[in-house]
């Protein structure tokens, strides 16, 4: 039965330093970029499909191609590393852009989307991700990242917290 009660979501924030100082970089990045659209949007259709995420295929594609289109704001390449193993298979992803077109985001570069690969998943992939990427926004003159997860999944919140993410603000998803 699919759950019809309003999501909630809690937008966070945290230091780069404190992402840096708590996470080691996965060792093997590159950049996301545009021809990565077909496997992130199958990642992402596996892991939020249903009554909680995408309803469609086409609206998981549409999302994922919105990461480059300016939707959200300006992508930014350099903090949006996608985490790779040493046999070349991907192993997750952090999508990140310079500010979030939203009214209430952190004025800091903001994670659209961290999602590691269920076959690589509780392997440091997430958190090294966020530090590759807290990383690159230290480089350019950031001082912190933002991002949004759901008040139910508490994993993500854990492992964010864990970083050093604190809640800024929370609201019902869609609003």
């Amino acid at each position: 039965m699919a759950d019809d009660s309003p999501r909630m979501r809690i937008v966070m924030t945290a230091p780069v330093d404190s992402i840096i100082a708590a996470a080691t970089p996965w060792p093997h990045v590159r950049p996301l970029q545009p021809e990565d659209i077909p496997w992130l949007a199958a990642a992402s259709w596996e892991a939020y499909q249903g009554d909680r995420g995408f309803e469609t295929w086409d609206a998981a594609v549409a999302s994922t191609q919105s990461i480059f289109t300016g939707r959200w704001g300006d992508f930014m390449p350099v903090a949006s590393p996608v985490g790779v193993t040493e046999d070349g298979y991907v192993a997750g992803v952090v999508a990140t852009v310079q500010r979030m077109t939203i009214d209430d985001a952190p004025d800091s570069p903001y994670v659209l989307n961290c999602l590691t690969i269920p076959d690589h998943q509780r392997q440091g992939v997430a958190s090294g991700l966020l530090a590759a990427a807290a990383r690159a926004a230290k480089a350019v003159g950031e001082h912190a990242l933002g991002l949004t997860v759901d008040e139910d999944n508490a994993g993500a919140r854990a492992l964010y917290e864990g970083l050093g993410f604190v809640e800024v603000s929370r609201g019902l998803a869609g609003s």
